[in-house]
């Protein structure tokens, strides 16, 4: 079915009112999800906040699906289904206030702001039936797309520009992030949190995201950025947690700026929850324990 022209002058009208609040376009396979594979043919690598490309995409396909790509630093909570939805309102009341649209099986995708230099990736499942999308990578169908049912999706908060949106939760964001890594890992029988155990600590926590390959960088600094805040309460200078951090994400090949916004984030989140620094003498053991298992299995 091809629609009206005056159908299609709304749904362009529609399509550059989502350029000119910040965000790349799609066309999808009519009363489908995935990316018209004729018109782009590289998916949502080719999403475009072109005008004349987006007219001329739907001139030639007028009944195609909308995909929007959301920037960089704009997460997009795809919720599966109503029930998920309850659950993440009840525990997040703010989430009440941020653009969503009902999806045609109930669920919602909700627009939220990612603070500046946090990454996560499109791959974590943290909560039961909520994928992340968006933060250019992932794209989400849209308004007015209609399905083969007949069932459509629908705006019920208005989407608005990315520096409009209300921020991740940080309740929700730290459930969205990866753990910070054990302190186990690099524990030192070092009497309780005396300086020279908590810089040996930092300075394990700096080696380690120095030794980051590209692709991981931005999580595995904010991992242990959130990891060395936790030391702040046992008395962890924090000017010398940052500047050991971000030299080491420097040495990576990350900007400075982006080191830096990373870095500032996880030190204040890592201080709200204080790592706990086994004793001696659990640390001895654990080691032990350690050393003897590989043994075991024929490691040196």
């Amino acid at each position: 079915m091809r629609f009206p022209k005056a159908n299609c002058t709304t749904l362009l009208a529609v399509l550059q009112r989502y350029v000119r609040l910040g965000y790349a376009v799609l066309p999808l396979v009519p009363g489908e999800k995935r990316p018209h594979f004729r018109l782009v043919p590289h998916g949502l690598k080719e999403a475009s906040q072109d005008p004349a490309t987006l007219e001329a995409w739907w001139r030639s396909c007028p009944e195609a699906g909308v995909g929007i790509l959301a920037p960089e630093g704009v997460l997009v909570l795809d919720v599966d289904q109503g029930e998920a939805w309850e659950a993440l309102r009840r525990d997040f009341p703010a989430l009440e206030a941020a653009p969503r649209q009902k999806t045609p099986k109930g669920g919602v995708h909700l627009f939220l702001r990612l603070p500046e230099g946090v990454k996560l990736s499109a791959s974590v499942r943290a909560i039961p039936g909520v994928d992340l999308r968006g933060m250019g990578r992932a794209y989400v169908v849209a308004a007015p797309t209609r399905l083969k049912d007949g069932r459509t999706y629908a705006w019920e908060v208005p989407l608005v520009r990315p520096e409009a949106l209300p921020p991740v939760p940080d309740a929700l964001l730290a459930r969205l992030l990866p753990p910070p890594p054990p302190p186990r890992e690099v524990w030192t029988p070092v009497e309780g949190a005396s300086p020279k155990r908590l810089r040996a600590l930092l300075e394990a926590y700096a080696d380690r995201v120095a030794a980051t390959p590209p692709g991981q960088r931005h999580n595995t600094l904010i991992r242990y950025a959130v990891a060395a805040g936790g030391l702040i309460p046992h008395g962890l200078d924090p000017r010398e947690a940052e500047e050991a951090l971000v030299a080491a994400a420097m040495s990576t090949g990350l900007p400075e700026k982006e080191a830096r916004a990373a870095v500032e984030w996880g030190l204040e989140k890592g201080r709200q929850r204080p790592l706990v620094l086994p004793s001696p003498r659990l640390v001895l053991s654990i080691r032990r324990r350690l050393r003897e298992g590989g043994k075991r299995h024929g490691r040196a």
